[in-house]
């Protein structure tokens, strides 16, 4: 089982729930942080969701409003476990407000 640490760029230039990262086949992700950056004078609120691919549903579960010219964590309490075929998104309520990064270590399994 191979361990290997990436990180996945987040730019919302849309307010759609925009994919971010995909899990690979053979592989869980814990994803360990999730930091972004309001660069803008406005606010903005910024939802987490996941896609359950073995459940087929999509999920919900974290928010974070951020001020004007911030840098904020997304994920902030604890780990979050992803498995083969899941799919992490973000959704910003307004475009081109917010970058940031995800940081994963995805653990193959094979």
């Amino acid at each position: 089982m191979a361990n290997k640490y990436i990180n996945k760029s987040i730019n919302l230039t849309t307010t759609d729930l925009t994919a971010i990262y995909t899990v690979p086949a053979e592989t869980v992700a814990i994803v360990k942080a999730i930091q972004g950056f309001n660069d803008t004078a406005s606010a903005v609120n910024v939802t987490l969701s996941y896609v359950d691919a073995s459940a087929s549903a999509t999920y919900a579960f974290g928010y974070a409003t951020s001020s004007a010219i911030e840098q904020f964590e997304l994920l902030t309490s604890a780990l979050l476990v992803l498995e083969e075929g899941d799919i992490l998104k973000i959704q910003a309520s307004a475009a081109n407000q917010i970058t940031g990064v995800v940081s994963i270590l995805e653990q193959d399994r094979t």
